[in-house]
């Protein structure tokens, strides 16, 4: 039995796969341990997966450049004084500020690090760790990241997105069998573009329609308001802030309107679903847009850029695929293609071969 130490970056995408890991790890007699940033998207996470799991936060500060070797000094240590006390015995971080400290702490304790990435980009975080780590794990294909200590296996997610059922997921979620569905998802944070665009979108779409919107904490009765402002009687609304069912939301989609972050793209190619990806504009690398480069080069997927995208366009880009049920499934097919096997037991696997867990 090992003690595991997953550290979440503070968001869905981030915390999701360290999730997966986490029930994994349980499964095989290990004891994970999971440290979180503490924001409120994780808070309501955790408690919607159940809440039984070992779990400390170390939140993270945002330090100016002048200051960010004293915090890093500061985090460093009082992640060291942590894994000592829980008697860790490895590190496995999924990205983000928290990563840093605890990846060093890790170094410094001679404890083996590992690496999960799952973008198409590296984030700052993994890159300037990568030397330490003993693995680099890839969720998606980074063309000039092979290394010797890369390997690419997918995200790990929830087992259930590898065999959704659309007319199971539809009936738990009491929708209309026949009738399309979409998807909306801004990720675990939401994205104000899609909530304020993707109901004035819908609205003008000529027929009869279920519409599954993912807003993000504290945002959900804005967007009520903006549907119930269409006044339309052909879209049958549910709106939630967030989920910890992404199995069933995408179980029972026809089409998925969203962000390009690397789990979601995982996601829509574990459940084969045809998507339609706005990706975030304000990345330096365009890491989302390279993320959903991945399934527009299979087929599976469409690209509209934020700075592109207006209630028209969408309208026109969604209707014409909700039209042409044949390319919707075939872009599924191509999604799920796109994708690879349990990428959940093959980090665990290689992790045993390389000390983390034997």
């Amino acid at each position: 039995m090992k003690r595991v130490c997953l550290v979440s970056g503070g968001t869905g995408g981030h915390l999701m796969p360290a999730l997966a890991l986490a029930r994994a790890l349980q499964q095989r007699g290990h004891e994970p341990l999971l440290v979180t940033e503490g924001r409120p998207v994780e808070r309501e996470l955790l408690h919607r997966s159940g809440g039984d799991l070992d779990e400390v936060d170390l939140p993270a500060e945002r330090p100016s450049r002048l200051g960010l070797p004293w915090w890093l000094l500061r985090a460093t240590l009082r992640a060291r004084k942590l894994l000592q006390r829980r008697a860790v015995d490895c590190v496995v971080s999924t990205g983000g500020r928290p990563s840093l400290p605890m990846g060093l702490a890790a170094r410094s304790l001679g404890m083996p690090l590992f690496l999960l990435e799952q973008n198409v980009v590296p984030g700052r975080a993994n890159r300037w760790l990568l030397p330490f780590a003993r693995r680099l794990y890839l969720g998606l294909p980074a063309a000039g990241n092979a290394s010797a200590r890369t390997l690419l296996t997918g995200t790990p997610l929830r087992p259930g997105l590898f065999a959704v059922e659309r007319a199971s997921a539809r009936a738990e979620l009491d929708l209309d069998p026949d009738q399309p569905v979409v998807l909306v998802t801004g990720g675990s944070q939401g994205a104000h573009v899609l909530n304020q665009i993707v109901p004035a979108a819908l609205a003008t779409l000529d027929l009869p329609l279920q519409v599954l919107h993912l807003t993000g904490l504290g945002r959900d009765d804005e967007v009520r308001r903006r549907y119930a402002a269409t006044a339309d009687h052909r879209l049958r609304l549910f709106v939630w802030p967030v989920t910890i069912d992404m199995d069933r939301m995408l179980g029972a989609a026809d089409l998925v309107i969203c962000r390009g972050g690397g789990t979601t793209i995982a996601e829509l190619m574990a459940a084969g679903r045809a998507a339609v990806i706005v990706p975030y504009p304000h990345h330096k690398d365009r890491q989302q847009s390279r993320n959903a480069a991945v399934l527009v080069r299979a087929g599976a997927a469409l690209v509209v850029e934020e700075t592109a995208l207006t209630p028209a366009l969408l309208a026109q880009v969604v209707g014409e695929l909700l039209r042409q049920p044949e390319r919707l499934l075939a872009m599924a097919a191509a999604a799920r293609r796109a994708g690879g096997g349990d990428a959940t037991m093959a980090i665990l696997d290689d992790m045993t071969a390389h000390g983390g867990l034997g």
